[in-house]
């Protein structure tokens, strides 16, 4: 479980990198007024990759049995 978390974490901050990443690209192109679809694309596509992380987490924590001790 410990390196389940270990690479969920390392993903999101990968996902975040990249989105951040994606976001100022997209804004530098529509200030310097050039064609922006590249990065759009881009970013849709790290956006999704984001939202298939966060539907694994919640399908991960919600099939849990609690734990007896």
């Amino acid at each position: 479980m410990r390196s389940k978390l270990l690479t969920i974490i390392a993903v999101g901050i990968t996902l975040g990198f990249l989105l951040g990443m994606g976001v100022v690209a997209l804004g530098r192109a529509m200030l310097d007024g050039s064609d922006t679809g590249l990065e759009v694309a881009f970013t849709l596509l790290v956006t999704f990759m984001g939202a298939m992380l966060i539907s694994y987490l919640v399908q991960i924590t919600g099939d849990d049995p609690p734990v007896k001790q």
